[in-house]
């Protein structure tokens, strides 16, 4: 199955990435996503202070888009549309870990949130490469 199809089986009315509005939304929804599954694990484990700590951080990251991959788009609305190529396969893979968050424990979830932090890392640089294709 390819990214996008992944991510619409998983979220419902997932609207893709051909315009910036699009693009705006699908990155909402997959932000949105992936800070429900924190959340849900943090009221599910009992996390040591350090650990609550990194959860809290990471559902303020999700909870606002990254200024810095969307400030281009502005300049280039309506100039195309954006693959979803990079963008898509870095968003099933952010959708796939927020799946994995229902089956951790307190003892996976420091190394869970390593690999949350890595995906967000890599979901960022895919956007704002595709937003430099644009250019």
């Amino acid at each position: 199955m390819e990214p996008l199809e992944r991510l619409r089986a998983k979220i419902s009315g997932f609207p893709g990435y051909d315009e910036e509005i699009e693009r705006r939304r699908s990155d909402e929804y997959v932000r949105s996503y992936l800070g429900e599954a924190l959340a849900d694990l943090s009221a599910r484990c009992a996390l040591p202070t350090e650990l609550q700590r990194r959860v809290d951080e990471l559902v303020l990251r999700v909870g606002f888009a990254d200024q810095r991959s969307f400030a281009p788009n502005r300049a280039f609305a309506g100039k195309g549309s954006i693959d979803g190529g990079d963008v898509a396969v870095a968003d099933a893979a952010t959708i796939e870990l927020a799946d994995r968050a229902a089956s951790l424990d307190a003892a996976s979830a420091a190394t869970y949130l390593d690999d949350v932090v890595a995906a967000l890392d890599e979901r960022e640089a895919a956007i704002r490469a595709a937003t430099l294709k644009m250019m």
